[in-house]
């Protein structure tokens, strides 16, 4: 397998106890790679705990584009002897393992390949520098002491995340980074990798998934954000909640996840853009009100970032088993837009452009996530502003209702649900002179007269009025993205959705030099199912291949379903892991060969 050559890239994984800040030591390390002018991508895996347990973070640096983690290992930092135990097999031949000989040790434990066995008193040295807490930071310096890379772009990231702190805190820790990357620095010595910075690199900037969906809600003018805590959505609360007062965003900590689904319908209702965020547990206790976002054609936008169920399942790892649930949650049949993010700056551009879409339809629109895409960073550019839009689609704000006769019956009184060729009907906020409407769950009439759509013609014509939305939506969705060679070139097709975008392009990569020419497909928009681009994908290719994080390949039901075609072959993680590259690569590999 062509993976990157020796030396041309460093992966870093830090191991230890949950609670001990591991995660937050690493993303420091990796800004401070950002900051050299590389580029990173981290992954988190964690258990379900407050404390203990065994938790890893592992960092993948690169001076080249990367845009997934990777299975192996350069350099292992262990806290404790759990994490020589489980990982040190991962480390290449020729890494090394830092470690503190006080705490763990690695005998009896090195494979017979050389890895380097590196002692550090991590923890005598973080005593002397202000306190054992910081053993930490001493382990980042040490890491970057061992392949000769300077501590300065360190020290400034740890000054970045202790600025809320005391001085003192950020002197500490850098006088402990400092004595770890002087007593690695001279232990070094041979080590044979060696990481530079680009410092004429262009600026880029570090954000994990939920950040970049938070950054795009705020370009799109979010007004409204209500949320219950649930792993992997939380963070996205966290962030909103540290800028609603910067961005003139309130901010609600709802009682539960319906409180959080009414009270951004009922928001929508006045004209705020309003959006809330769960995982699939949280989004089973808003699907009664979702429903009522639905009948009353309500523009929320909803992130349901995915976890393995069923019903509490893995809460702190990855799936993509939600697909099959979102498009189909809600009592009857209503429409909604599902978009599903495969990266950042995906994150980015669909979250701003779901504001949009529900504005434009009056209907739900998902942003479908996962913690794969939640939870970890990735070095991108920085995003263009440039190209945000905000279109409100059929809203009057202000003046009279009376300047809009289209929208009024025969009595001049005002249509909130007109029939209408497309499906949307004029929307006027409350407080436009004689706007009044009935706005409620029930099945109604073009006034929203609940007792008259149980009348069989006004129901018939209200539930045709709105799934006629979903033929609008085909012409504003984001169509599917693809990549790599010309279809009917490649080798091999491969279709994807969401977060299997990462390590499905770096596979693609990996595959150049072998001389196998890959197409590949990213179904954005996953409903209304783009069935003409996806037919025709795949009725161009030699061989196809889908790759998916579920069991039951639930994207390759809704490709025999729409497109009445099937796929050669498929690919499916269903551990609560996601994919690496090197698993996609071995697949694609096999089916271009068996061709």
């Amino acid at each position: 397998m062509p993976l990157p050559q020796k030396g041309s890239e460093l992966r870093v994984k830090i191991g230890g106890a949950a609670g001990l800040g591991i995660k937050a030591a690493g993303q420091t390390l990796a800004r401070a790679f950002v900051n050299a002018g590389l580029e990173v991508f981290d992954l988190t895996e964690y258990p379900s705990l407050i404390r203990g347990g065994h938790s890893t973070y592992t960092l993948r640096v690169s001076p080249r584009p990367i845009s997934s983690h990777v299975e192996t290992v350069d350099v292992l930092i262990a806290f404790d002897r759990q994490t020589v135990d489980k990982h040190l097999d991962e480390v290449i031949d020729g890494g090394a393992v830092i470690f503190d000989p006080e705490v763990t040790s690695t005998d009896g434990r090195l494979p017979s390949r050389r890895v380097r066995p590196v002692p550090v008193p991590l923890k005598k040295f973080a005593k002397e520098a202000g306190g054992p807490i910081m053993a930490n930071t001493v382990a980042l310096g040490a890491a970057l002491g061992l392949v000769h890379f300077p501590l300065d772009t360190l020290a400034e990231s740890i000054a970045a995340q202790f600025a809320h702190k005391a001085e003192e805190i950020t002197e500490q820790n850098i006088a402990a980074a400092t004595v770890g990357h002087g007593y690695v620095s001279k232990m070094a010595g041979d080590f044979w990798m060696k990481v530079e910075g680009l410092p004429d690199a262009p600026r880029r900037v570090l954000v994990d998934g939920n950040e970049a969906v938070g950054l795009g809600a705020l370009a799109a003018g979010i007004g409204f954000y209500a949320a219950y805590p649930m792993t992997p959505a939380s963070s996205l609360l966290h962030f909103m909640a540290a800028h609603e007062r910067d961005a003139g965003v309130v901010v609600k900590h709802t009682e539960d996840e319906l409180a959080a689904m009414n009270m951004v319908a009922g928001a929508a209702f006045t004209g705020a853009r309003s959006m809330c965020a769960t995982s699939g547990g949280g989004f089973a206790l808003m699907t009664e009100a979702f429903g009522m976002a639905g009948v009353s054609e309500s523009a929320v936008v909803v992130g349901v970032f995915t976890r393995p169920g069923p019903a509490t399942g893995m809460p702190t790892w990855t799936e993509q088993s939600d697909l099959r649930y979102v498009i189909h949650a809600g009592q009857g049949e209503f429409p909604r837009v599902v978009l599903a993010p495969g990266d950042q700056t995906d994150a980015f551009d669909l979250s701003w452009k779901a504001f949009n879409l529900a504005d434009q339809l009056q209907t739900p629109v998902i942003i479908l996530g996962d913690s794969y895409l939640s939870d970890n960073r990735q070095s991108v550019p920085y995003f263009d502003l440039d190209t945000v839009t905000v279109d409100r689609g059929k809203l009057v704000s202000e003046g009279d209702v009376s300047d809009h006769p289209d929208a009024l019956g025969e009595h001049g009184d005002y249509l909130r649900y007109k029939v209408t060729f497309d499906g949307v009907s004029l929307r006027v906020l409350p407080g436009v002179k004689g706007a009044t409407q009935l706005v409620n769950s029930y099945e109604h009439d073009e006034y929203g007269w609940g007792q008259n759509g149980e009348i069989a013609a006004e129901r018939t014509a209200q539930n045709e009025k709105r799934m006629r939305k979903l033929e609008l939506a085909r012409t504003l969705v984001p169509p599917p993205a693809v990549f790599g060679a010309d279809t009917a070139e490649a080798d091999v097709a491969v279709l994807f959705f969401g977060t299997t975008k990462g390590p499905v392009l770096e596979a693609m990569r990996w595959l150049e030099p072998d001389g196998v020419k890959v197409a590949a497909m990213q179904v954005v928009t996953v409903w209304p199912f783009p069935a003409e681009e996806v037919r025709q994908f795949l009725g161009a290719a030699k061989r196809t291949v889908i790759v998916e994080g579920n069991y039951t390949g639930q994207l390759q039901g809704l490709v025999r379903e729409q497109c009445l075609v099937d796929t050669d072959d498929t690919l499916h993680r269903y551990d609560g892991r996601p994919f690496s590259p090197e698993m996609v690569y071995a697949k694609l590999k096999e089916v271009a060969d068996n061709g």
